[in-house]
């Protein structure tokens, strides 16, 4: 009877943790679906408009009339080009969509370019103003951002556009070359000052964002500069990529590591990279000042004001060879070649990064937002605090070589061994510098050596998070070498998989540039 009250308790605890973790899910669900949002979105056309409702973009001036009917828009029902800035309602945007053209991304570069005006605004309540042609309205440039208060008869459409505020940032539509509807090239600037912003971000992470992102960059720049990740490959950006510029990525650590992967594929390509984290640990943004987290309200001016002012800083990258013991079918399995700029860790904290790479591609996960991934991040960690699976007794199956010495580092009781390159692991724990107990040698994201730690438990990481325990500190390498025996759980930069036996090769393969907040911007 005593087992069967105990059998009962566990149960009931089970079903306890379970029941608050639905809920709030189900919270999730149903503030997603109410939510007071409402995105239309049509498909981005080189003469085509990109409808939004009018309170999803402040970086942009609107009408909140519409310009077809002139009724009072309200902001569930009021619409907005989020490229050009033209306002209409949900009857009347398809009609005034075929009638005037959004702003284009191309533009003949033997013709002079136009000041793109839009009505944003008219003065309302004269009853002396018999023909409302006649009347005041207040124009604004979806170029330069320059506004203009005339009639509309008398507003000058053939002035030319000189781009004004951001003319060091824009890629002029007459400087893209289109060939079958396709971006072929950029022809650059002769002005030396001229260093064009690139937007990477993935519409369908971050808990909408992403779409947010892309969202408030497109009225600012050439919508051409703002890439959706999620339906273009930044690979097939490489083509046209001017050969100096700055790259923002709205994302977390795994997608700043493929856009910097992509960027090594483009070595005429001098860009420097900044950071809007809308991941979950965003450890590399952490370090170099973009913050643990986007703010709550993001203002597209004030962002590429901090990205103007950032510092080029260079970070190491590492070059993980890992080489299968194993045949496949009486085939030896092909090297896996990976890039690693954050670090690289075997055991428990890569099986929890992998348990929740799979619990998030769940159909109900694209409800979730950060909360729920540190609660998800937090019930999996405490999971595998009794059932370390494959990560037990991990000293016994690994063997780790620095710099090419004959002998393996002797190795306490592990359950992850991890290779850092930069002061920040888990979402912000300075591993190698935690605890005060003797000299540390110094740390440095490009100095061309990677520190090794361990980690002896999932309890063990819990009070690394709480500060009050230190890692296992082994030593500084410029190469590591790493037998692997049986199948074990491994991460690059937070993108998880299962490593079967293998050996793993870790060398210094030059250096990526990146920017650094100015300490203004560093909150």
């Amino acid at each position: 009877m005593e087992s069967f009250f105990k059998l009962y308790d566990g149960i009931y605890y089970y079903f306890l943790i379970g029941g608050l973790f639905l809920s709030y899910l189900v919270y999730r669900i149903f503030h997603s679906v109410l939510g007071d949002i409402n995105y239309i979105q049509t498909k981005l056309r080189i003469r085509g408009h990109s409808w939004r409702s009018i309170e999803c973009n402040k970086s942009l001036p609107y009408n909140i009339y519409c310009t077809v009917c002139g009724k009072l828009m309200l902001p569930l029902v009021g619409l907005f080009c989020e490229c050009c800035a033209l306002s209409a309602c949900k009857r009347c945007h398809v009609t005034i969509g075929k009638k005037i053209k959004c702003k284009p991304i191309t533009w003949p570069s033997d013709r002079p370019f136009f000041h793109h005006w839009v009505n944003v605004g008219i003065p309302r309540g004269d009853d002396s103003i018999d023909n409302i042609e006649d009347c005041i309205k207040k124009f604004f440039c979806s170029w330069c951002q320059r506004t203009k208060l005339c009639p509309e008869n008398s507003l000058n459409e053939r002035e030319e556009c000189d781009f004004q505020k951001y003319k060091n940032i824009i890629i002029p539509p007459p400087c893209v070359q289109v060939e079958k509807g396709e971006i072929s090239s950029i022809k650059p600037l002769q002005d030396k000052n001229w260093e064009p912003f690139i937007i990477f971000a993935n519409r369908k992470s971050g808990g909408n964002r992403g779409d947010e992102v892309l969202s408030i960059f497109k009225g600012l720049l050439n919508p051409m500069q703002v890439v959706d990740i999620s339906s273009t490959a930044p690979e097939s950006v490489l083509r046209w990529l001017p050969a100096r510029c700055r790259v923002l990525v709205a994302g977390g650590d795994g997608t700043v590591a493929w856009i910097l992967n992509t960027l090594l594929m483009a070595s005429h390509v001098k860009a420097a990279v900044g950071i809007l984290p809308l991941g979950t640990g965003n450890d590399l943004s952490r370090v170099l000042g973009w913050g643990a987290t986007c703010a709550s309200h993001l203002d597209a001016h004030a962002i590429i004001a901090s990205l103007r002012r950032a510092q080029d800083q260079p970070l190491d990258r590492w070059k993980i060879t890992i080489k299968p013991k194993r045949r496949r079918l009486g085939r030896l399995r092909a090297d896996r070649v990976v890039y690693a700029y954050n670090y690289a860790s075997i055991g428990v904290d890569a099986q929890v990064a992998l348990d929740f790479h799979h619990a998030r591609t769940q159909f109900l996960y694209r409800y979730a937002n950060r909360t729920l991934n540190y609660m998800a991040y937090a019930l999996l960690g405490a999971t595998r605090a009794f059932d370390a699976g494959a990560c037990g007794a991990l000293e016994r199956r690994v063997r780790v070589r620095a710099d090419g010495a004959r002998d393996a580092l002797a190795l306490p009781p592990l359950q992850a061994l991890v290779a850092l390159n930069i002061p920040s692991w888990g979402a912000g724990v300075d591993l190698w510098r935690m605890g005060n107990e003797g000299e540390v040698p110094e740390q440095s994201m490009n100095d061309g050596k990677i520190e090794v730690v361990g980690i002896s438990s999932s309890f063990h990481i819990a009070r690394l998070q709480c500060g009050l325990a230190e890692p296992y500190r082994f030593t500084q390498a410029s190469r590591l070498r790493i037998d692997l025996e049986g199948s074990c759980a491994m991460q690059v930069d937070g993108e998880p998989w299962m490593q079967g036996p293998a050996t793993i090769f870790m060398e210094h393969a030059g250096q990526s540039l990146m920017l650094r907040a100015a300490p203004a911007d560093t909150d």
